[in-house]
């Protein structure tokens, strides 16, 4: 009776009291009950695998003595309800500022940690002074930090006279920015270049412009040379020529005066050349032994002084005993026909350091006639 009292009620509009409700009851079928629970429900928020996340962290740091100084920012998410710790970077470093003002900074398991509540994104600066551990070519600084997904670090400006590493990083050719792993550490070295001066050319101290020698061998192999040689300098040289083994010099001139070498090797002269606005003149004459020749035919190898100064030139008369005479000629030496069949002319330029040597392949003629 009640029900339908009220029912009447509100479809004419009448006015009703509180008091009048206390009692009423209402049926309706289950499903459209569930419906209004259902609805009535708060949807719950999204869970999320993680509790956070660093998207970016861009250093900007600035090299002083045995230090660096500049910013990090931040870019942070929590992806949970109330307050939430997020680790940024080591509390090795100094942290000067913070960036906005009002930023939640709180130090906690040897990190400097950002105060986050809520679900929300969130930017902060940290201003940094960084000490380095200084030796004497080397800045090392290390320091922890949170793994971001992009992570940047721009040093600037950079001396010249220093190179900069950074452990696990990639440097940008263009922009000079390292780009970040995500290992857990920032490594960052810098090493003092080594300055090498550039290496000065040295002119050579002299050169020798013409070189002649006349040599003359017997049959048993010992030969006499006598060498004549221009030798263009300024200043005074110590000159070096390297005889050959076996060899005795039997006279020097320097600018037409007897000169006494110094013997500096097993077979190495000195010669000492005094300054000189013009070219000088040294002569040598020195003896040596070479195998001797065979009745009929055979070879022998001989060679001339070599010095370590550019020899332009070196002319090489080369005479034979007689009756033997030359049928072929092997070496670095150009070979030019003598003034007889016992006579050889050689020549060799632009040497230096090197001995002109030959190989010289001869032949007696027959004396006998065939009957």
């Amino acid at each position: 009776m009640k029900f339908l009292l009220l029912f009447a009620a509100v479809s004419l509009g009448l006015p009703l009291r509180a008091e009048n409700l206390s009692s009423a009851a209402v049926t309706l079928p289950y499903p459209e009950l569930r419906a209004l629970i259902e609805a009535g429900k708060k949807p719950s928020p999204p869970e999320y695998p993680l509790p956070f996340a660093i998207l970016s962290a861009r250093y900007r740091l600035v090299p002083g003595e045995a230090a660096l100084s500049g910013t990090v920012e931040f870019d942070v998410r929590s992806f949970r309800e109330g307050g939430l710790l997020v680790p940024l970077i080591a509390d090795s470093l100094l942290v000067s500022g913070i960036e906005p003002a009002e930023a939640a900074i709180v130090v906690k398991d040897g990190y400097y940690n950002l105060l986050v509540e809520g679900l929300k994104r969130q930017n902060v600066v940290l201003h940094l002074d960084w000490k380095g551990k200084k030796d004497t070519e080397t800045t090392a600084f290390l320091c922890g930090i949170h793994p971001a997904a992009i992570s940047n670090l721009e040093i600037s400006p950079v001396p010249q006279e220093v190179d900069v590493d950074v452990a696990g990083a990639v440097q940008d050719p263009k922009s000079g920015a390292w780009h970040l792993g995500t290992g857990g550490n920032l490594e960052i070295q810098f090493a003092r270049k080594s300055l090498e001066k550039p290496a000065a050319v040295v002119a050579m101290p002299a050169v020798v412009k013409e070189a002649h020698s006349a040599m003359r061998i017997v049959s048993d192999g010992t030969f006499f040379n006598a060498t004549s040689w221009k030798i263009r300098h300024n200043t005074a040289v110590a000159w070096r020529l390297a005889l050959g083994d076996d060899t005795q010099v039997v006279s020097c001139l320097v600018a037409g005066r007897p000169a006494a070498p110094v013997l500096v090797g097993s077979n190495t002269i000195e010669v000492r050349l005094p300054e000189s606005n013009s070219d000088t003149s040294v002569e040598i004459a020195y003896t040596g032994k070479s195998a001797a020749f065979a009745p009929v035919r055979g070879d022998f190898q001989v060679s001339l002084p070599s010095t370590d100064l550019l020899v332009e030139r070196s002319d090489w008369d080369l005479v034979l005993p007689s009756p033997y005479s030359p049928l072929a000629v092997e070496g670095n030496c150009e070979f030019f026909p003598g003034e007889s069949k016992s006579d050889l002319r050689l020549r060799k330029e632009l040497c230096r350091g090197e001995s002109p040597s030959v190989r010289v392949f001869y032949q007696k003629p027959e004396t006998t006639k065939k009957p």
